[in-house]
C-alpha cells in the first residue's frame, strides 16, 4: 500500500502527473531505467509541506528548469515555500559531493564544467575546471582517455561521469542533453537533466 502524501508532493518516479515541468519526467525516466538519481519528489508551486523528505537528512532544493539550487542541512518549510512562489520544486536527497558540475552532450564529444563541491556551486566559483570527454557509444567502452591531442587520462570522477552520460543516452536517447552531475568519490548521480 502506498503511503499518504500531502498534496502537491509527487515521488520521482513514472508515471509523471501532466503539467509538470518536462526536467521531471526526464529524471523519472532516469530513475525508473536504473541511473543513480538521488530519491526525491516534485513539490508544486504554493506548496509547502516535504511529507516524509522532513527525517533531518539534508537535502537540496531547485526550481524545476533551472541551475540555481540550494543545499539545505534539514528540510525547512519556510526555504520550501519561498522556492515554491517562483515554480515546481524538485527535492533531492543531497549528495555529499568530492565533484559536481554540468555536462554538454554533443555530437562524439562532451564538454564538462566541473567544481570540486556541489553542482550549484558551479555558477560563482572561480576554480571551474573545463573537460572535453569522449563520448561512449557502446556499453562496453571505457572512458580511459581525454579527448583533447595529447589524450590525457580522464579522472576517476570523470570515468564515472562518462559511464552516467553513456546511460542518459541509452535511457533518453543521443540527445543533446544539459546534465547536472554529483560525485560521492564512488558513485557519480544525476540530479538535473534538461534538453540542450
Amino acid at each position: 500500500m502506498t503511503p499518504l502524501l500531502p498534496p502537491g508532493l509527487h515521488p520521482l518516479r513514472e508515471p509523471v502527473p501532466a503539467g509538470l515541468h518536462p526536467e521531471a519526467a526526464l529524471l523519472a525516466r532516469c530513475r525508473t531505467a536504473g541511473l543513480a538519481v538521488p530519491v526525491g519528489a516534485v513539490l508544486l508551486a504554493g506548496h509547502d509541506d516535504p511529507g516524509p523528505l522532513a527525517a533531518g537528512e539534508a537535502v537540496t532544493l531547485r526550481v524545476l528548469g533551472t541551475h540555481a539550487g540550494v543545499r539545505l542541512a534539514a528540510v525547512d518549510p519556510s526555504a520550501l515555500g519561498a522556492a515554491a512562489r517562483e515554480g515546481d520544486v524538485l527535492v533531492l536527497r543531497a549528495v555529499a559531493s568530492v565533484h559536481a558540475g554540468r555536462v554538454r552532450t554533443g555530437a562524439g564529444i562532451d564538454t564538462v564544467r566541473a567544481v570540486e563541491g556541489e553542482a550549484h556551486e558551479l555558477d560563482g566559483a572561480a576554480d571551474v575546471r573545463t573537460l572535453l570527454m569522449p563520448a561512449l557509444t557502446r556499453p562496453w567502452q571505457r572512458a580511459h582517455r581525454g579527448a583533447d591531442p595529447w589524450r590525457t587520462p580522464l579522472p576517476p570522477w570523470g570515468m564515472r561521469l562518462a559511464r552516467l552520460v553513456r546511460d542518459v543516452r541509452r535511457v533518453l536517447g543521443p540527445g543533446p542533453w544539459q546534465l547536472t552531475w554529483a560525485d560521492d568519490g564512488r558513485t557519480c548521480r544525476l540530479i538535473g537533466v534538461l534538453t540542450a
